[in-house]
């Protein structure tokens, strides 16, 4: 089914000449954090990563980016200190030090979640079934929807130009790499220039090959050989420098 509704996504893309870009917003996770519904985000997390894993799938990684990340994050945490292997949805194996009644691991610090608590006090999870689908985690602060967070986000990328996505980087950056990687926007004409440039280099260059079957009628193979080997590192260097430049 993913990789259906992939191909028909794809097949609506339009092209930017020499190059093909594409963006989908998964945004059911989103929805379910502003709900303070963390069983509903995280099983929509884990049908992302099948996604991405088909859409890999399905293209070739010399040819086609791919890059995940978020616009935000939410106030979305993790409380307490449950033992290892506790269910990720369930309670704290140690109730609240205050109030005695147990409390879930993940939490919001905001949301529709709080509704749940007052007036008569923090709601009793000791019978809830807090694993169900539909449970709404508990809040600190009430509010309609929960609020976005604060903290960075990942960014993955995978093909040509990863490279571009690496360390810490300003928000802003992110879709003006993407459209240097493809050749979109101000970074066209350049993307075509660097082209036409690295081709005609590669084809200025002798290939190991070629140059290997004249070393061979040498009279000294040593000589040869460091022959063979400088001459095709030197092609690469002016290849890498004219590319940075």
């Amino acid at each position: 089914m993913k990789k259906k509704l992939i191909r028909r996504q794809r097949n609506k893309i339009l092209p930017f000449e020499a190059s093909i870009t594409k963006e989908y917003l998964i945004g059911r996770i989103d929805h379910s954090h502003h709900f303070n519904n963390a069983h509903r985000a995280l099983v929509d997390t884990l049908a992302l990563e099948d996604a991405v894993i088909a859409a890999l799938e399905m293209t070739r990684s010399d040819d086609t980016l791919m890059v995940v990340t978020s616009d935000h994050s939410h106030v979305f945490a993790f409380g307490g200190y449950p033992k290892r292997g506790n269910p990720i949805f369930g309670v704290d194996d140690k109730p609240s030090d205050v109030d005695n009644m147990p409390y879930t691991t993940l939490l919001y610090a905001n949301g529709p979640g709080y509704n749940h608590n007052f007036p008569s006090g923090r709601e009793n999870l000791t019978s809830v079934n807090t694993e169900d689908k539909n449970f709404i985690q508990q809040s600190a602060v009430p509010r309609r929807w929960d609020s976005h967070g604060g903290e960075d986000v990942p960014v993955y990328a995978h093909g040509p130009m990863a490279h571009l996505f690496r360390g810490v980087v300003e928000q802003t950056y992110v879709p003006h790499a993407l459209a240097f990687a493809s050749c979109i926007g101000p970074q066209r004409d350049d993307c075509e220039r660097r082209r036409q440039s690295y081709h005609r280099q590669l084809i200025e260059c002798p290939s190991p090959h070629i140059v290997e079957e004249d070393a061979y009628s040498a009279a000294n193979w040593e000589t040869s050989r460091w022959y063979i080997i400088i001459t095709y590192c030197l092609c690469l260097l002016f290849m890498m420098k004219y590319e940075r430049t």
